[in-house]
């Protein structure tokens, strides 16, 4: 698979996303982060025992998942948002509502400020909820492009042997069947766990 194909769906995907328009992206995200709440909240306590989740800040016409940042803090769970560097690879930092917030180096980001760390601090987190611009039913994704995610999931079992839950949310258009071959598949692409819309709930692939 070329990387010109890559992006020429990654392209097609961020326009059907501005397309969706504001109110039903909206609509779907607020569905979407009743979905996750209810799931994780409903996990076995063997399933949450850090009590520890990562997931991106929300950006652009991204799945709104800002709501469970926010729900799962006042839970008190431990809340491990990544940040994105030139080399392409990935840091994490603690996220709080009203934590200090900066502009990414890398674009009109904004980010924690505090002390970043490395994978290793979210290999031993309950659920990485991994982004995407579309999913599989076979967990395949495709990404932005940058790979900082498919460096992490192929870190993870170096470091840990359970590996945390891996769960991606989208919009409903963005899943689809493995059959249908609407995810370009290469040999270095991971896949993930389950795959979160507000139409079909979290769906394990």
């Amino acid at each position: 698979m070329s990387t010109e194909t890559k992006d020429h769906l990654r392209r097609q995907f961020f326009i059907q996303r501005k397309e969706l328009g504001t109110a039903e992206r909206q609509r779907q995200s607020e569905r979407l982060s009743q979905l996750l709440l209810e799931w994780y909240r409903g996990l076995e306590p063997a399933q949450r025992s850090t009590r520890k989740v990562a997931l991106t800040i929300k950006f652009g016409t991204e799945p709104d998942t800002d709501p469970v940042m926010h729900a799962l803090h006042d839970d008190g769970v431990e809340i491990w948002v990544p940040i994105s560097h030139a080399d392409r690879s990935m840091s994490w930092t603690k996220w709080y509502p009203d934590v200090p917030m900066e502009t990414s180096k890398l674009g009109p980001i904004q980010e924690p400020t505090g002390e970043r760390f490395g994978p290793e601090v979210v290999a031993d987190a309950d659920v990485i909820f991994v982004p995407a611009l579309a999913a599989d039913t076979a967990g395949y994704r495709l990404g932005k492009g940058g790979g900082y995610y498919d460096r992490l999931l192929a870190s993870l079992p170096e470091i840990t042997n359970d590996v945390p839950l891996l769960v991606t949310p989208l919009f409903d258009h963005e899943f689809f069947a493995a059959d249908a071959k609407a995810i370009p598949v290469d040999d270095h692409d991971l896949p993930v766990q389950s795959v979160a819309t507000a139409e079909t709930g979290i769906v394990w692939v």
